[in-house]
């Protein structure tokens, strides 16, 4: 209420003269400080039975979860959170539709992460879309999403695919305790850009905690920076068991560096069939703090790769690679 102005005891303003002009209001309200409203949690069980059966009729709360992941990418955006229930999520038995196209922004959470994906799995893949003939994936991640706490298999058994446990044809995705493994021909986790004209670039990403394991150990590889991956981070994984461990084509992730926000290393890069790790272009690797076959790690020039479990392989005779036991041709390369 306005303010009483008169010559009366009690008034809020009292005007002694009785002719004075006084003009008094009540002061504005200062407007309730904004909450942000709470992005949205998905829940997903490829369960049919019991109190808690998934149905993609369901509105996808924990009492009433999703069925498949495919159904709740179309429900989730930018920020949301999709956890998904112990299970195998594939075609056959759950109806999955692949790749599963997680959209940029969103978190895909298996519901407990821990076991780097030990109850929870996705097993399929097909052609990606957007991108050319002949690629396909398990799990095409959008820009600023979050993939953690799965296990990861592209079991496609088309020959004229080339099998990808996860594409990472965009930027900034986070990776973590997953177990990529089985990718039967080709990549466990394939980093390019998206192929366009001019193509956008993939890059900025980090790859933590994860294990990838046992994709295509004939000749297959584990970690591929094929037309990607600058800016990204990579420690804390276990690369084992694949054809080749990690492969680079073009200057990509940071295995191991003593530079602000980069990779603390700890990396496992060992017991890959072919090389550990193989370098094609004369690019410059911080590779510090990890575990090899050997140690230090034996380096060979590609005349004298044998491709029978070498440490690392320089196919370009010109990479500059410093795992912290080498000469560095450029010591401040990878911080002091």
């Amino acid at each position: 209420a306005s303010p009483t102005i008169g010559s009366n005891a009690g008034d809020d303003i009292y005007n002694s003269s009785g002719s004075a002009t006084i003009v008094a209001t009540r002061a504005a309200q200062a407007p309730s400080p904004c909450v942000p409203a709470a992005s949205p949690i998905f829940f997903v069980n490829a369960s049919s039975v019991g109190p808690n059966a998934g149905s993609d009729a369901n509105p996808g709360t924990r009492s009433l979860p999703f069925k498949t992941i495919t159904f709740a990418m179309t429900q989730a955006t930018s920020a949301a959170t999709v956890r998904v229930l112990p299970g195998i999520y594939d075609t056959l038995n759950n109806g999955e539709t692949f790749p599963i196209t997680v959209p940029a922004g969103v978190l895909l959470i298996a519901d407990d992460e821990t076991p780097k994906g030990s109850g929870t799995s996705i097993v399929g893949g097909a052609q990606v879309p957007t991108f050319r003939a002949g690629t396909s994936a398990a799990v095409h991640p959008g820009t600023g999403s979050t993939i953690a706490g799965f296990t990861i298999t592209n079991d496609n058994p088309d020959p004229a695919l080339a099998r990808y446990g996860l594409f990472l044809s965009n930027s900034a995705v986070t990776l973590r305790n997953n177990t990529v493994t089985g990718a039967s021909h080709a990549i466990g986790v394939y980093v390019a850009d998206d192929g366009g004209a001019p193509p956008t670039p993939s890059k900025n990403h980090v790859i933590t905690g994860n294990r990838i394991v046992d994709n295509a150990p004939g000749a297959g590889t584990g970690l591929a920076f094929v037309s990607g991956g600058d800016g990204s981070k990579v420690e804390d994984n276990v690369i084992t068991g694949n054809g080749f461990g990690v492969e680079y084509d073009v200057a990509g992730g940071d295995l191991g560096s003593s530079l602000q926000g980069g990779s603390a290393g700890r990396n496992t890069i060992s017991s890959n069939a072919m090389v550990d790790l193989l370098v094609t272009a004369p690019i410059a690797i911080c590779a510090r703090n990890n575990s090899w076959d050997n140690s230090p790690p034996t380096s060979l020039a590609a005349s004298a790769c044998l491709f029978s479990g070498e440490d690392i392989c320089d196919f370009s005779g010109a990479a500059s690679i410093d795992t912290g036991a080498m000469p560095r041709p450029n010591p401040n390369l990878c911080g002091l």
